[in-house]
């Protein structure tokens, strides 16, 4: 697309004009670099907030990545050159991500990030009714997948941040997972709305109803505020004390509060999971392309027939636990199920979390 059709289909009059040409010329080279894949791709679709104006931000930078979903059935072959494509052009500050989607998935999901792309996404190249074809509705999006939330949330947002100082230490990015315990409890109630400032406001009216710690309610809150309104949640940031520790511990307590509240059993999490993971199919064709990708992870090596045939996103999710709380005799049993372990470590989990291909937009159950 041209400048000044990506200025049409992306307004942002809202933000400084440097921060708006920066975002158009990022999002253009996003752009440029798909057109060295040569397998059909359906359609190109930019997600997050930039079609209702909801961004992370300041006068210096947008804290908002730019999230570019490729939609191809035959994404799994070509899904490695995408990432090193991604590469090279991130090179040396921008950040941008693709994301893989699958048309011919499509019937299953009925996931949090396929609604959140459905109400947010904007179709740039290929079919512009493919959205329409994605199944999620505030009322039908399985209670499980609020709990997928927190655990990306706490793996591949709050132990990511963690390997960071400069990342770890911002403000903002500990409310992005306040953000997120918002998102999960809308999403386990059916209460989810189309857009940030509708949820933060849905959210507002049904928090007693969640029966949320007052300051956790307040962090909520206010993380939804980066998004609806970046200047009024600077303001407020020094009315909490924020760290990564403290987020990590408040999501491992709500991962903990939904799975009590979805198996109808106060149980410990050694035996939630057990009972949940009967719900939990092996995704057989996920595992083949995940086994391919571990292949390249440092420490670790995947053991093919378990990866294969038993392997499931609840193992991993035990893995993440039991590495959080440092019970590293369970996290080592589970693991040795599946890998050979030289050596494991909170990159070693970020990767494992990564490795999970359109999950994003499939069902887990």
């Amino acid at each position: 697309m041209k400048l000044d059709e990506l200025e049409k289909s992306i307004p942002l009059s809202f933000l400084p004009r440097r921060l708006a040409s920066k975002f158009y010329q990022q999002l253009t080279m996003s752009l440029e670099g798909l057109k060295l894949i040569k397998w059909p791709i359906k359609a190109v679709v930019l997600g997050g907030g930039y079609k209702h104006g909801e961004l992370t931000y300041n006068n210096e930078n947008i804290g908002s990545d730019i999230d570019l979903y490729v939609f191809s059935n035959f994404i799994p072959l070509f899904w490695r050159r995408l990432g090193r494509i991604q590469a090279t052009i991130n090179k040396p500050e921008h950040f941008f991500h693709y994301r893989g989607s699958i048309p011919y998935l499509l019937p299953k999901s009925r996931t949090f990030w396929a609604y959140k792309l459905k109400h947010e996404g904007i179709v740039l190249k290929g079919d512009h009714n493919i959205l329409q074809k994605i199944k999620a509705r505030e009322d039908n999006i399985p209670k499980i997948e609020a709990v997928r939330i927190l655990f990306q949330t706490l793996v591949v947002w709050l132990i990511l941040a963690g390997l960071d100082a400069k990342t770890a230490s911002k403000p903002f990015t500990v409310l992005r997972a306040y953000l997120n315990i918002g998102e999960s409890y809308l999403t386990f109630f059916g209460y989810l709305k189309p857009s940030y400032s509708e949820r933060l406001s849905e959210f507002k009216n049904r928090a007693n109803e969640f029966g949320l710690e007052e300051e956790l309610k307040e962090k909520v809150i206010l993380g939804y505020l980066t998004k609806v309104d970046p200047n009024q949640a600077h303001k407020e940031i020094d009315r909490f004390k924020l760290t990564l520790s403290q987020a990590k511990l408040d999501c491992l307590k709500i991962i903990d509060r939904l799975l009590v509240m979805y198996l109808g059993d106060n149980s410990r999490f050694d035996k939630e999971v057990k009972k949940l993971e009967r719900e939990v199919p092996v995704k057989r064709l996920f595992n083949l392309f995940s086994y391919i990708r571990m292949r390249k992870i440092k420490g670790i090596k995947p053991k093919f027939f378990p990866i294969l045939f038993k392997f499931k996103i609840t193992d991993l999710w035990k893995i993440a636990v039991y590495h959080e709380v440092n019970d590293l005799e369970k996290r080592d049993t589970v693991l040795k199920k599946f890998f050979i372990v030289d050596d494991f470590s909170d990159q070693t989990l970020v990767r494992l979390f990564e490795l999970q291909p359109s999950f994003s937009t499939v069902e887990i159950t």
